[in-house]
């Protein structure tokens, strides 16, 4: 927390005390709650939340530029919901929208992805949201929207923002994209990006990890 973000929260206690004690009993009551990028023996991600539910530890890396899609990162009880999740996007190139295939509503002008969070009642959220949790660090209840002119079914993180903190910049590339969480031997390199139809043939592409523009 920064020095002006903490003389800030002070004088807001000042004019409203109540505030700080409902704060504190906030604090107190999730400081066992654990966000999507917790790893169980791992500190960090455990306890520590903002105001929106937002993991500040992931708020950290996301100020660094984090922007990964990997399911190694995450334990193996959260494995399967972020693997079956980007399973249904049809990840394109970088540039490119990435469609999500997955359940939508009101005509197709929403999405609807199943992903647990600890500050939401349901599983059921946007899957740009989730694109976002996933790939870039779980933010809770901050609002997440698309780049100007961006697919409102697009799930490349790339083109999602943070409404509320537009300090944060964007990130330049996707670091890597790696849907299983075994062991692999690494496919050969190839000049395309992956098969619009890849999350269809599951066995047989996915083996490939994408590191910075390429597959391996």
């Amino acid at each position: 927390m920064t020095s002006k973000l903490k003389n800030n929260l002070s004088q807001v206690f000042v004019v409203y005390p109540d505030f700080k004690q409902k704060l504190e009993k906030m604090t107190n009551t999730y400081s066992d709650t654990c966000c999507l990028w917790h790893r169980k023996g791992v500190p960090g991600h455990k306890g520590n939340f903002g105001l929106m539910g937002e993991c500040l530890d992931c708020l950290a890396e996301i100020e660094k530029g984090r922007c990964t899609i990997d399911v190694k990162n995450f334990d193996p009880d959260i494995y399967w919901p972020v693997r079956g999740f980007w399973l249904k996007v049809d990840i394109r190139s970088p540039d490119e929208c990435w469609p999500w295939l997955g359940a939508t509503k009101k005509n197709n002008t929403e999405t609807s992805a199943y992903m647990p969070s600890p500050f939401h009642k349901g599983g059921d959220q946007s899957a740009a949201r989730v694109a976002f949790w996933t790939s870039r660090g779980y933010v809770g209840k901050q609002r997440i929207k698309h780049q100007k002119g961006c697919d409102m079914l697009c799930c490349n993180p790339l083109h999602l923002r943070l409404s509320q903190l537009v300090s944060i910049s964007d990130p330049t590339k996707i670091e890597t994209i790696q849907l299983n969480y075994g062991h692999l031997k690494p496919c050969q390199k190839v000049s395309q990006v992956l098969p619009s139809n890849y999350h269809l043939d599951e066995k047989l592409y996915a083996g490939y990890i994408y590191i910075g523009g390429k597959l391996s």
